[in-house]
């Protein structure tokens, strides 16, 4: 049985790529907005996989609306 070897890792461009995320990420409203924007991307994959009629929009509308409810 031959196991499987993962592809060798150009280290550079990773650190590259790191440094680039963190100047564009410089302050944590910028890092919790970039997180909260991948998962709202996989909520919405979710939902499309299980049949559920929503979309982004959608989403973002129900999010502002709870988070307005809250709030009251």
């Amino acid at each position: 049985m031959q196991t499987e070897t993962t592809p060798q890792t150009d280290l550079t461009k990773v650190g590259q790529r790191l440094m680039e995320w963190r100047r564009k990420h410089d302050t944590p409203e910028k890092v919790a907005a970039a997180h909260r924007k991948v998962l709202l991307e996989r909520v919405v994959q979710s939902m499309a996989f299980e049949n559920e009629a929503i979309t982004k929009a959608r989403l973002k509308a129900l999010l502002r609306k709870q988070k307005t409810n809250l709030r009251a």
